[in-house]
């Protein structure tokens, strides 16, 4: 079984995934690693998870190769990050009269999605939503509490892990 560690560089304040030996560094939670305690608080949860399906844009990237469940984003696609709703945590296949997350965006954070088991079974209301590992972009220093790698960087690791693979943050 692989692993996939999320580790943070507190001499200069940056944060590294660690797989087979190579560090690749990415961007987490503008609150750093933690224990998650809801829905919004800018914290990058610490565990270990699964990691579920892909996701991606095929108008801007060819399919990418894994091991894992895979899904074409389209216009439609929306992640509920409402906690008063039965959908809360979970992919909508149209935009609800609720809070929800477009995965079809105009920029390129979810060209590739990355989809953890963080809060999927069971899901517990305001635990929080969307941990995902995603595209990052040079003009955003942190996320809102998922993982961010260059695109290059999260196609070479789909390509490595498996269905077994999992994340541990620490």
């Amino acid at each position: 079984m692989k692993f996939i560690r999320l580790l943070k560089n507190y001499s200069n304040d940056s944060s590294y995934l660690l797989l087979d030996k190579k560090k690749v560094n990415c961007k987490i939670g503008a609150n750093g690693i933690g224990i998650k305690t809801r829905e919004g608080d800018l914290v990058t949860p610490k565990g270990i998870f699964l990691l579920e399906k892909v996701f991606f844009r095929a108008d801007r990237v060819k399919k990418p190769k894994t091991s894992l469940k895979i899904k074409t984003i389209q216009r439609s696609d929306f992640w509920c990050s409402d906690p008063g709703t039965v959908n809360y945590n979970k992919l909508l296949i149209k935009k609800m009269n609720y809070r929800c997350e477009q995965l079809y965006r105009n920029d390129s954070l979810y060209d590739i999605v990355l989809q953890t088991s963080f809060n999927s079974d069971p899901v517990k209301k305001y635990k929080g939503s969307a941990i995902f590992i995603h595209c990052s972009e040079k003009s955003k220093n942190f996320t809102e509490g998922c993982i961010a790698l260059e695109k290059k960087e999260l196609l070479d690791l789909l390509g490595k892990i498996t269905r077994s693979t999992k994340l541990i943050i620490d």
